[in-house]
């Protein structure tokens, strides 16, 4: 089996595979996709806190019904005229009279608390909406940053891959699938010469002795423990 053109061939998709390497290991992307889980988690956070907001005025609200309600209770209560009211009747006004107090207390209490929740939600709100601005615009600055490192990568990725498909044509087909097939599956270099007598020239490990001896009628093996096809260097 003839490899000269696909040891030629993987030379120069060593170079492509280097760009590749550039565009998606950039420090810019990486710092980007930091920037946009920090964003996402402001924003969830952001959602969380003004559904518990809306939470909070809508009992304020329900508190404030009652307390107006006892509080028009009250005032009634002090309109009654006691020279047409029996003992009874005034031991029972002075019962709900004491009810009502402390009912009117207790909402008094309860919307001071409401509004310190309130406050301590807006306060966090506002320290998440300050993170979320500023991770995105942070973000704008490094997306900036990868569209002019992409300007200058692309077309010599793209280059290369018309180079690529010009040499493809002379490996062999099988070959040729064999060595996509690892390509795909991001293994680089996909052919790697044996190194001494029977150690995979890429990941050192040992190979079977039977399987060396397949390597002469093959041309290549497959390492049991890397996957990369091995041949007999020169």
């Amino acid at each position: 089996m003839d490899l000269k053109n696909l040891l030629k061939y993987q030379e120069l998709d060593e170079k492509l595979y280097r760009v590749e390497q550039k565009l998606v290991a950039s420090p810019y992307r990486k710092k980007a996709s930091e920037l946009q889980q920090i964003a996402k988690k402001a924003q969830a956070k952001s959602n969380e806190l003004e559904n518990k907001a809306n939470a909070l005025l809508k009992e304020i609200e329900e508190i404030k019904v009652k307390f107006n309600q006892n509080n028009k209770a009250f005032d009634n209560l002090l309109r009654e005229d006691l020279d047409k009211v029996t003992l009874e009747d005034i031991d029972k006004l002075a019962t709900l009279k004491g009810k009502i107090l402390n009912n009117l207390n207790y909402f008094e209490r309860s919307l001071q608390k409401y509004a310190e929740a309130i406050n301590s939600t807006l306060l966090e709100f506002n320290k998440t909406k300050k993170h979320y601005d500023e991770a995105r615009n942070e973000f704008m600055a490094i997306r900036t940053k990868i569209d002019e490192e992409k300007k200058v990568l692309e077309p010599e990725k793209e280059r290369l891959q018309k180079e690529l498909q010009v040499l493809e044509k002379d490996v062999e087909k099988n070959l040729m699938a064999e060595y996509k097939k690892r390509r795909s599956d991001n293994i680089f270099p996909v052919i790697v010469p044996l190194e001494g007598k029977n150690f995979c020239g890429r990941c050192r490990m040992e190979l079977p002795m039977a399987a060396i001896a397949k390597i002469k009628d093959k041309g290549v093996i497959t390492c049991e423990h890397c996957k990369r096809l091995v041949y007999v260097g020169e």
